[in-house]
C-alpha cells in the first residue's frame, strides 16, 4: 500500500488549518486594535466635551485680537491645553490611530479655535518654534472636511454685521487659511529653525 497520498492528505488538511489560525490570528488582532481605537477615540471625544475644555471653548470663542495682545497668562495656559488636545487629534488621526471621519466631529470647534486663534498661534510660534503645527493641520483637516462635504460652521461674532461668520468662507482667505500638514513640512524645510 502506498502512504505517500495519505501524507500529502495529512500535510495539506495541516497547512489549511495553519493558515485559518494565522488568518484568525491577524483577525483577532484586527479587532483588538480597533477596540482599542474605540476606546482611544472616546477618551478624546470625552476630554473635549469636558466641563473645563467647554468653558474653555466658549472663552476662545468670545475673544477679540485686544484679548489675545493682553491675555493673563492662566487664560493662555488654558488656551495652550485645548490647542494640546486638539494637536494630539491631529498626531491620531495622522497615524491611523482614529478614524478622520470620527475625529471630524471635532472638526467646526477646530475651526472656531482656529479662526480666533491663528494670530495668536503665530506669535507663540515666533517665540517658541514648531508651536500649534499639529493643531493648525487639523484645522485644516476640519476645513477641507467640511468644505468638502458641505457642511456649514458658522460663527458669532458680536457686532459682524449683525450675522454669524461663514468660517469655511472666512478661512479661504490665505492669511489665516490653516496649512496642511504637508505645506507645514514644506515650509519646515524651507525655513529650519
Amino acid at each position: 500500500m502506498d502512504w505517500t497520498w495519505g501524507w500529502a492528505a495529512v500535510a495539506a488538511i495541516a497547512t489549511c488549518v495553519l493558515a485559518g489560525s494565522v488568518f484568525l490570528a491577524f483577525w483577532q488582532i484586527g479587532q483588538a486594535r480597533r477596540s482599542i481605537n474605540a476606546q482611544t477615540a472616546l477618551d478624546v471625544f470625552r476630554e473635549l466635551r469636558n466641563p473645563e475644555t467647554v468653558e474653555t471653548l466658549r472663552l476662545i470663542y468670545e475673544l477679540t485680537q485686544d484679548d489675545l495682545k493682553n491675555m493673563p497668562i492662566e487664560t493662555s495656559k488654558e488656551i495652550d491645553h485645548v490647542i494640546d488636545k486638539y494637536a494630539a487629534l491631529e498626531v491620531w488621526v495622522n497615524n491611523g490611530i482614529i478614524d478622520k471621519k470620527i475625529a471630524m466631529e471635532s472638526g467646526p470647534p477646530a475651526l472656531r479655535c482656529w479662526y480666533r486663534l491663528h494670530s495668536y498661534v503665530e506669535s507663540t510660534r515666533n517665540k517658541r518654534g514648531y508651536y500649534g503645527d499639529n493643531f493648525e493641520a487639523l484645522a485644516r483637516l476640519a476645513l477641507d472636511y467640511c468644505r468638502k462635504n458641505k457642511i456649514q460652521v458658522l460663527l458669532w461674532q458680536e457686532g459682524h454685521k449683525g450675522e454669524d461668520i461663514d468660517l469655511i468662507a472666512e478661512l479661504q482667505d490665505e492669511r489665516i487659511r490653516p496649512r496642511s500638514r504637508k505645506e507645514i513640512r514644506n515650509d519646515r524645510k524651507k525655513n529650519p529653525e
